[in-house]
């Protein structure tokens, strides 16, 4: 834990000019001397309404007092209402460490304040000595501020030492902000007045704001009148008439203010601040801009807000983005895609009340203080290391920020901003610049601000999901208990009430049949009776099974059911053909004997027609549910589980009915083509089924896109208004558009062909989020339209997509992966390169590679550049991280990146890197960890192919589980490699074995220099390097070697022939060897060339003496 020491500062908004330069002072001394500092900002001085006040100064109340030695107020920043003061109560109560509060005086703690007496002094003097005004009318701040006061007060001194007397129409009180020069133009033009000399302005914002209306009155500035300002910002200095000014030294009076803070926490007598403001003279006076800064015109890099598609380009639809979105999920990746818009960040943090986890109707953020815990929702690291955009992760907020606790190597500061909508406290933010000496800018206070308002559009949103799926789940349920008293119904209830009850006296229920259709061919495989009343006012199914349970009556609902629908089976049977009859069915409701007799008698002519419908309203207990199992057995029908998703139809309950069918409910269909989520919940409930001979139904598909995605997801049976409604009369077929769109999805699922497409190109930055929120499959880059040749494709950490690449033949360009993850798609490749092309793929962050690799066919050519992270897993029968196919040679491969590349590969067959019949590598630099767990194995290299490998600067390590395996080299062709600068380490246990070279192959050529190299291998049959059944070259120099092999024909160097070359030069050199061969090497000793090396063997337990010569002179 880092136990550096840090200070709170508090100010309001912290991106203005003199804000931003006081924070750059005081980072500056308080990283010299080794502070950290957190920073709470509001975004802006004061808001327009007491809410947004709420809102805005409740950041400070983030503060854990516990976690500072000292802490600083910006008093006069922080112009809210009321805030600064309580803001100087709370933390008197809480904090008993050193306070200093800035430009502002306090009855509670030590303050300090620049001297703003003596610039405005200098400028009125300015006025009457240079310009000879003698009429000169001031605009100060509110009567009651300290600084209008004391800047007023220069103002009649200055006037009196000059001997000019004042008349108080000359003094206008303002408010500091632009509008107060359009009042003061009001006011010095009313009634005819005439105009003064000049007009002598408290800061520079009321003096553009004066310039600007006596321009527009047609009064010239400063030919007609002369105005200067005081605080010389940016955009007076950059005025059409530079404003003449005084330059507040808030940079130095930073640097004073931790001297100050730091002096009271260590007993001393803090010294007095000096610097004086500095005049800044410019046109708006009548001068000639003789002190005026000069500003660069020219950026830094070549790179625009167009190119880079940075928060200002005109091609930012960050803020409709956010809006789009339907899940928290979603919502976070998809400001994680924006961050870095944030330019040159050291880290980013979102931090949200814990409450968004547990959204509904009835959740209320709090307007003040925050909650116990908050979710760490997104972390970003400008090194990409640990990056986080979910809800896994979670914190105390006493904490503030956990990495606040990290060991550095250098102090840091912390912006911590609020996350709000109105006085809604929904998290906060924080950001950090590293050591930069700096504040946040306006960039990201408009940035944080659209996420702000993203989150409000989010949280309205899942309230209207959430009551709609209640509302859905109100229209889906076929029974809905009720027990109101009849007493409380209204008149028109009542009416009902007793409709209700002649019908159920009567009988004059009749059904309509709804078709259940296949999800292979639209054909009809059943049909759901569904209730209706046979009288003239008719009855909705809700209100019969409300007013039958207040009457107690479900029983007779159950029974007309039951019986009316089998007595329509009887008469209508042919109607049916072979489909299947749906009855909903109550299990709660309690049933006789004599119900069940009659029920079995009924059902026996159509058993295997029959399914009962359970609709569960109440959790049936174990007896009843065992009783209403033996009964349903006995007549041989089948069972269906209504509204899985919802309410009792749970996993658990579904594992005690072990249906024959489970009807997915409305509301997890309902735009399920738009919800990721959605469609992992459902896959989830259908391949449970499939594992469990269920069938899976989709109750209430109303789309054309509903119904391919269900079907894309494998649901057996489809039912709802798109296929067909439900009809009085029995629907033979469902209408031929929809039986040929059924039969197209389902085509569409059996050939993987469920892609839909996203060509890259028309903007630099891919969003992952965004594809997967669309639905996209494929991203093809390359294609004639691209706009942006080198694109970047941005995904969040821990969102797994099914997106697979794919480059188009002739691509030249970049490609960069920033903590993307894709899968493998039906076989396919994650990334596939096309013939010809020649791809750097740039690593950014933590990216991995699920079920598949990177194919470069011959012709192409994939570099692999950057310092972020690539994990390839491999689980199918053959498979290759990066080349191509067992049976293909593979294009040239270029390794250049400083990341670590890991790859992992379990399965019959695998290559890490490389092909079956080989190509070009070169390992040029990087980590590389290769673990293979197969029954045959390449490491590097090719399986049946000749190589030719150059391998450098890299750190190579290994882990193989295998039968048979080349770690690097060839397993049946000849292997020519060479090793430098690299440290490799190889541990192995197999069958047939080689490290360095081949199995099967005529030759093996291995060169090492300035290497070293670590095996620990075990395998029946081995070489650690050479050719096992060939010829072998082996020249090691400049090299460390530790090698231990065991195994019953076990060799260090060579194969099992005496065509064995060794050579070790300058070299140390350690071999264990357990062996029935009792060899090292079967070469003969005058093929041992050993110099100026050391040697060490051992053979069985027993050291072996390799002669060797010195001659370093040579």
């Amino acid at each position: 834990m880092d136990s550096r020491k840090r200070i709170a500062l508090f100010a309001g908004q912290a991106d203005e000019s003199y804000q931003s330069r006081f924070i750059s002072g005081f980072l500056k001394e308080a990283f010299a001397a080794g502070y950290d500092v957190c920073i709470f900002s509001m975004y802006r001085k004061y808001q327009d309404t007491p809410e947004r006040e709420q809102g805005e100064s409740n950041i400070f109340s983030l503060m854990s007092p516990d976690k500072f030695d000292g802490a600083v107020i910006l008093k006069d920043s922080i112009q809210t209402e009321k805030a600064a003061e309580q803001l100087e109560l709370s933390i008197k109560d809480i904090f008993h460490k050193p306070i200093v509060v800035i430009e502002k005086e306090s009855e509670l703690f030590p303050s300090i304040c620049t001297d703003c007496y003596s610039a405005i002094f200098e400028l009125i003097h300015h006025l009457i000595e240079v310009h000879g005004c003698k009429d000169i009318a001031f605009l100060t701040g509110k009567k009651w501020h300290k600084h209008a006061q004391e800047r007023l007060q220069a103002y009649r001194d200055a006037m009196a030492d000059a001997g000019l007397e004042v008349s108080d129409e000359r003094i206008i009180y303002g408010d500091f902000w632009y509008q107060s020069g359009e009042i003061c133009a009001e006011e010095l033009l009313a009634d005819g007045k005439e105009l003064p000399d000049a007009v002598a302005c408290a800061n520079d914002q009321m003096a553009i704001g004066l310039c600007k209306a006596l321009t527009e009155r047609g009064i010239r500035v400063p030919e007609d009148i002369a105005v200067v300002g005081y605080d010389s910002t940016y955009e007076g200095q950059t005025s059409p008439r530079p404003i003449t000014s005084a330059l507040i030294p808030a940079e130095e009076f930073g640097e004073y203010a931790f001297r100050f803070l730091t002096d009271l926490m260590n007993g001393r007598e803090p010294e007095s601040f000096r610097l004086r403001s500095k005049l800044v003279i410019g046109e708006s006076c009548g001068c000639q801009c003789c002190g005026m800064p000069e500003y660069q015109i020219r950026r830094d890099a070549w790179g625009t807000d167009i190119s880079e598609e940075r928060y200002d380009s005109v091609f930012n639809t960050m803020e409709e983005n956010l809006i789009a979105q339907s899940s928290l999920q979603e919502y976070l990746d998809t400001v994680y895609s924006y961050v870095y818009q944030l330019g040159s960040i050291e880290e980013f943090h979102l931090c949200l009340a814990n409450d968004w986890k547990h959204i509904d109707p009835g959740v209320r953020f709090g307007v003040s203080g925050f909650s116990r815990k908050m979710i760490h929702a997104i972390r970003y690291c400008s090194d990409r290391k640990h990056n986080i955009a979910g809800l896994h992760e979670s914190f105390e907020t006493e904490a503030m920020l956990p990495e606040l606790y990290e060991m550095r190597e250098t102090p840091t500061a912390y912006f911590f901003t609020p996350v709000f909508y109105e006085n809604a406290c929904f998290g906060y933010a924080a950001i950090s610049y590293g050591s930069d000496l700096c504040s946040y800018d306006d960039t990201y206070r408009r940035w944080i601000g659209a996420v702000c308002r993203g989150l409000e559009c989010l949280r309205r949103t899942l309230v209207i999901q959430q009551m709609q799926e209640q509302l859905g789940r109100m229209h889906s349920s076929k029974f809905k208990v009720s027990d109101h008293a009849y007493e409380s119904l209204s008149s028109d209830e009542k009416v009902q009430y007793q409709l209700v009850t002649r019908i159920l006296d009567e009988n004059l229920l009749e059904y309509h049949f709804q078709p259940i259709v296949s999800a292979v061919d639209g054909s009809v495989y059943a049909y759901e009776a569904l209730m209706r009343s046979r009288t003239a006012q008719k009855v909705l199914p809700l209100s019969i099974i409300r007013y039958a349970a207040m009457q107690e009556r479900l029983f007779d609902v159950e029974r007309a059911t039951m019986v009316n629908v089998l007595r329509y089976i009887d008469e209508h049977g042919d109607s049916f053909g072979d489909a299947k009859v749906f009855i909903n069915s109550i299990p709660g409701v309690v049933k006789d004997e004599q119900f069940y007799a009659e029920l079995e008698n009924a059902v026996a002519p159509h058993a295997d027609k029959v399914v009962v419908e359970l609709t569960e309203e109440a959790e049936l207990q174990d007896a009843d549910l065992e009783k209403l199992k033996a009964y349903i057995e006995k007549m041989g029908i089948n069972i269906a589980v209504d509204d899985y998703g919802t309410g009792y139809s749970n996993v658990s309950n579904l594992l005690r009915y072990m249906p024959d069918f489970v009807k997915i409910d409305r509301s997890l269909l309902s735009d399920i083509h738009k919800h990721p989520q959605k469609q992992h919940f459902v896959r989830e409930i259908i391949d449970f089924c499939h594992d469990n001979g269920i069938k899976a139904l989709a109750e209430g598909v109303e789309t054309a896109e509903e119904l391919r995605t269900v079907i894309h997801l494998g649901a057996d049976l489809i039912q709802g208004f798109y296929t067909a409604r439900p009809s009085a009369t029995i629907i033979g077929q469902i209408n031929e558009k929809c039986r040929s769109e059924i039969r197209q999805y389902h085509q569409e699922r059996i050939d993987g062909n469920t892609k839909r497409i996203y060509v890259a190109g028309k903007t630099n930055r891919v969003s992952l989020a965004k594809l997967v929120k669309d639905g996209c499959t494929d991203i093809v880059v390359g294609r004639d339209e691209m706009v942006y040749t080198d694109i970047s494709i941005i995904g969040t950490p821990q969102m797994k997509t099914d997106i697979h690449v794919r480059i188009e033949p002739g691509y030249k360009g970049s490609i960069t992966l920033e903590d993307v993850y894709f899968s493998n798609v039906n076989g396919r490749p994650a990334i596939e390169l096309g013939e010809n092309s020649c791809v750097t793929l740039v690593l950014v962050g933590a990216n991995t590679l699920y079920h598949a690799g990177i194919m470069v066919p011959e012709s192409a050519k994939l570099t692999l550049e950057g310092n972020g992270t690539l994990l390839i897993d491999l689980d199918s029968a053959e498979s290759y991280g990066i080349g191509n196919t067992h049976s293909s040679r593979h294009g040239e491969l270029v390794f250049e990146q400083d990341g670590m590349l890991r790859i992992d590969c379990r399965g019959k067959s695998g290559i890490a890197i490389g092909s079956g019949l080989g190509g070009i590598i070169r390992i040029n630099r990087g980590e590389y960890n290769l673990n293979l767990d197969t029954e045959s194995a390449v490491g590097i290299g090719a399986l049946k192919g000749d190589v030719d490998l150059a391998i450098t600067t890299c750190r190579i390590e290994s882990d193989w589980a295998t039968s048979y395996g080349v770690f690097i080299g060839s397993y049946e062709g000849n292997a020519k490699v060479f090793v430098t600068k690299s440290g490799l380490n190889f541990y192995a246990h197999g069958e047939t074995v080689a490290a360095f070279g081949t199995i099967n192959g005529e030759y093996a050529s291995i060169s090492t220099q300035y290497i070293s190299i670590v095996l620990n291998m075990m395998a029946d049959k081995m070489t650690c390097f050479g050719a096992l059944d060939g010829k072998t070259d082996l020249n090691f120099r400049d090299s460390h070697l530790r090698i231990e092999a065991v195994g019953q024909k076990a060799l260090a160097f060579g194969g099992n022939t005496e065509q064995t070359d060794i050579q070790i030069t300058s070299a140390d050199v350690s071999v264990k060897v357990r062996s029935s061969l009792d060899r090292e090497t079967l070469a003969p000793d005058e093929n041992i060339h050993v110099k100026n090396s050391r040697f060490r063997l051992m053979v069985n337990g027993e050291e072996v003496e390799r002669a060797g010569t010195i001659d370093y002179e040579s």
